[in-house]
């Protein structure tokens, strides 16, 4: 494992300095509700890309509510737990992906934020 070159689905090879010409990638990144993670993860799959995934905090106006023990109810928490799932794609491949993971959603709401990747480095 430690001699194997990484390369990323769509043939991006890692560098060992930064470049100096961009190589015109896109980090997307989702934000769902953890239900939905597998569907996210294997529609992204599907299409050869892998993903990261981390767990996140939100404080928005929407509460969750948690239940405590026998018979002593319920507490909305002043936070909500997300996830992130988040992958780098080709410019080209943006769009497509996108909708590939609004499809995946079925009618839930998500963000997905969508960034500049100038280059992948090796350290």
């Amino acid at each position: 494992m430690v001699g194997d070159e990484l390369t990323l689905p769509f043939e991006v090879a890692y560098s060992e300095k930064p470049g100096k010409k961009s190589k015109n990638m896109k980090r997307l990144a989702v934000i769902v509700k953890p239900e939905n993670v597998a569907e996210i993860i294997a529609s992204l799959k599907e299409m050869g890309l892998e993903a990261t995934i981390y767990d996140v905090k939100g404080a928005t106006k929407e509460k969750e509510r948690i239940a405590s023990g026998r018979g002593s109810g319920t507490f909305e928490l002043a936070y909500t737990t997300r996830k992130v799932v988040a992958t780098v794609v080709n410019s080209d491949s943006v769009d497509q992906v996108v909708e590939r993971m609004k499809r995946a959603m079925a009618g839930e709401k998500a963000v997905v934020m969508i960034s500049p990747v100038d280059d992948l480095v090796m350290i």
